[in-house]
């Protein structure tokens, strides 16, 4: 069997190794546009700030860990179009003959049709040649004052990353809040306290009209021309999905698959940022560009081409995130969506400490749990605080996915010791202010 990968990123590098796990005897060849294999994306702002030394440090593994692997890598290599009858791949290098197919051709940024946005100084954060020129842009000119267009989490990473390099940044968002698919307005506010804190400051419900100079000297802001010497476009990324539908293959946000993966075609797959999944909580058509939902779509994916009756589950898109030392962990969906929506949910909100009041060290920790009425289950969370929310955020996740309710959260059996939890946990006692409301 011939199994072709198109792109090289954390989905097809991932289905790559998997898929040769399974299969040792099976032609695997992977067509890439870039020079590398996996990186890891959600490491490049920390390329910027120096906390990673240098762009190359975020590659997974070198090439030649897959070659050893028996992978053919076809790098540097443009997929132009696939012939669905021949069952051919045509590359700027050729044609590649296939029995299965795996689209894991990822996501772009978007660029809004901003004038000026082509101008010298404006970058956008999605691969690791934009950090490079990141970079040397801001060795070369070393900007004092930073514009950063989306509140989204990779312009938030970008602005921490600009602001410990000593510039002074400005986070532009059209939204009336930051993180605004993930967190409420009041969860939202204890984030943007800490950016501010840190030297961040922020403009919500107004966007950028205009990039003046090249390179950049301003942005124009409704009415106000603020002066800015670079300028990072974070306005969320969009599934690539071309090449998908000039074959034929069923299209919406992303490329449509069902549970196994296969798209409209059988014999091809879509995985990662380009793939549209199902909602757990909504039951809608969705996408989860996520490192984490990448890397289970490659193992699915390549398990059920290996024979195995497996299925990849609803989407809650649980994410973790750290800015200046501040952790804000997230998954499913938020109150304010939920009213959009027409589901009816009760809110429980605790502020406690990490630690027993009693003992010194403990940071301030919030946890807003939100359960649908009509049922009682966990559909989502967010917690923001100083330490350990990731444990939090994974623990309440996991019963998501498996169907807790309310009382299945306030009667979790939880850990305690003085120097690392309290006796009685933020989650269950958030929980506790949720089925008050619901009795």
């Amino acid at each position: 069997m011939k199994i072709v990968v198109i792109g090289s990123g954390t989905a097809g590098s991932n289905f790559a190794l998997f898929m040769r796990k399974l299969d040792r005897k099976a032609e695997i060849v992977v067509i890439g546009k870039e020079g590398t294999m996996q990186y890891s994306p959600c490491a490049l702002p920390h390329v910027i700030s120096g906390t990673i030394e240098k762009p190359e440090d975020v590659i997974v593994f070198p090439n030649e860990f897959y070659e050893r692997q028996k992978i053919e890598l076809m790098l540097n290599t443009e997929a132009k179009a696939i012939d669905r009858e021949r069952k051919v791949v045509i590359t700027d290098k050729g044609e590649v003959p296939y029995d299965k197919l795996v689209l894991a051709v990822g996501s772009k940024a978007f660029i809004p049709p901003i004038k000026g946005v082509e101008n010298e100084g404006v970058f956008t954060l999605k691969s690791l040649d934009d950090v490079r020129r990141i970079k040397a842009y801001i060795a070369d000119r070393k900007p004092k004052k930073a514009v950063v267009i989306g509140a989204g989490l990779i312009g938030l990473e970008g602005a921490e990353a600009f602001a410990k390099l000593g510039i002074e940044v400005l986070v532009v968002e059209l939204m009336d809040r930051l993180m605004p698919t993930m967190l409420d307005k009041d969860t939202a506010k204890l984030v943007q306290k800490e950016m501010e804190a840190n030297g961040v400051s922020f403009r919500f419900g107004v966007g950028v009209s205009e990039i003046i100079g090249s390179p950049v000297e301003a942005v124009r802001i409704g009415d106000e021309e603020v002066p800015a010497e670079l300028v990072l476009v974070a306005t969320g990324v969009r599934a690539n999905t071309d090449l998908a539908k000039e074959a034929g293959l069923e299209v919406n946000r992303g490329i449509v698959v069902n549970e196994h993966l296969q798209t409209s075609d059988p014999d091809i797959y879509a995985i990662g940022d380009c793939a549209e999944v199902i909602d757990a909580v909504t039951g809608e058509r969705t996408l989860s560009q996520l490192g984490t939902s990448a890397v289970r779509m490659a193992k699915v994916a390549a398990e059920h081409i290996a024979g195995k009756d497996v299925s990849f589950r609803p989407v809650f898109n649980t994410a973790i995130t750290e800015l200046f030392g501040l952790e804000i962990g997230t998954f499913g969906i938020t109150e304010e969506r939920a009213k959009k929506e027409g589901i009816e949910v009760a809110v429980g909100k605790f502020k406690g400490s990490t630690k027993p009041e009693y003992y010194p060290g403990g940071k301030p920790i919030t946890v807003k749990l939100i359960f649908r009425k009509s049922d009682r289950k966990l559909v989502g969370a967010q917690i923001v605080g100083g330490e350990r929310v990731w444990g939090r955020i994974m623990t309440l996740s996991a019963l998501a996915q498996k169907g807790a309710t309310v009382e299945d959260v306030v009667y979790l059996e939880t850990a305690y010791a003085p120097p690392i939890s309290p006796t009685i946990d933020p989650i269950t006692v958030a929980g506790e202010m949720a089925l008050r409301k619901l009795r």
